[in-house]
């Protein structure tokens, strides 16, 4: 098995299926048309770069693209289309983000990005709609909207919250209709899913909190520790022989009980509620209290 960047020339595989992984863009769909003009060989004939295409977009692909593909000379060799719905970063099992563009922030806040907010606000929706898809879920969608920002030519009050919320409603609607053979009645009730409802705030609704630090275990670990990827910790450790070696620990909720546990506390709690863990691991343990004496 091979692993390629499609954005790579990559080299002809003509009696290979190939599976790809892409984003519902454009560009995705030109270059997979691309793979399956016939290139000519030797011989005078035209072979495909792959026998076969099972195509997997991370999100919701458009009609329009889907058209291009299915009339396209790609048609024919494409056995298979899915959207897997994984346009987001979960950092936490309850936190994700939706990055939509290097600065968000001032492309939805300036005056001046007036073409970057219309970018990031589609983009931010297509990755939340990806989050409800993974949950499966279908909710009511609620939004922030102070009465002072309903006044006409009002800019002072931010209305990104109800732009974000009506272009969510849209993508589900599109989704619905797609996907679960409803109609697109932003009205109708949800028949087979639990009640759920999504907020959508803007910054607004809160300033200060980006000009605050927190103390808990999690900010500090980031504050002090120079962690690879967000989560990785690498260090040196002593052996028994008096050897150092290379040692690397990961802060993930899956794998670090204590991680998962002390995270989002205060420091100076966390301190005692170790100290106290640790006292009692040693009380119980024989071992350990043996070497803790010496």
């Amino acid at each position: 098995m091979a692993v390629q960047l499609i954005t790579r020339s990559r080299q002809q595989y003509p009696d290979v299926e190939a599976v790809y992984i892409l984003v519902p863009s454009e560009d995705s769909v030109s270059r997979v048309i691309e793979d399956f003009q016939p290139i000519l060989e030797q011989s005078g004939a035209g072979r495909t770069r792959y026998a076969r295409a099972h195509l997997f977009f991370t999100g919701a692909l458009s009609d329009s693209l889907l058209s291009s593909l299915r009339q396209s000379p790609a048609g024919p060799y494409i056995k298979r289309v899915e959207e897997l719905y994984i346009e987001y970063n979960p950092i936490e099992s309850r936190v994700f983000l939706t990055i939509p563009s290097e600065h968000p922030f001032y492309a939805l806040y300036s005056p001046h990005s007036s073409d970057m907010f219309y970018r990031d606000l589609n983009a931010t929706a297509d990755r939340v709609l990806s989050v409800i898809a993974c949950l499966g879920i279908e909710p009511y969608i609620r939004y922030y909207c102070p009465a002072q920002s309903l006044a006409a030519g009002n800019v002072e009050y931010p209305k990104i919250a109800k732009e974000m919320a009506e272009k969510l409603q849209q993508k589900l609607n599109c989704y619905y209709a797609h996907n679960l053979n409803r109609s697109t009645n932003p009205h109708e009730t949800p028949t087979h899913s639990p009640p759920s409802t999504v907020i959508i705030l803007d910054r607004s609704v809160d300033m200060y909190a980006p000009l605050l630090h927190e103390f808990t275990y999690q900010a500090v670990v980031h504050d002090l520790i120079d962690l690879e990827d967000g989560n990785k910790y690498a260090y040196e450790i002593s052996t028994l022989a008096g050897e150092t070696r290379q040692a690397s620990a990961t802060l993930s909720e899956q794998t670090d009980m204590l991680w998962r546990q002390h995270r989002h506390k205060h420091l100076g709690r966390v301190a005692e509620e170790l100290a106290t863990q640790f006292g009692s691991m040693v009380s119980k343990n024989t071992g350990v209290k043996a070497a803790h004496t010496q």
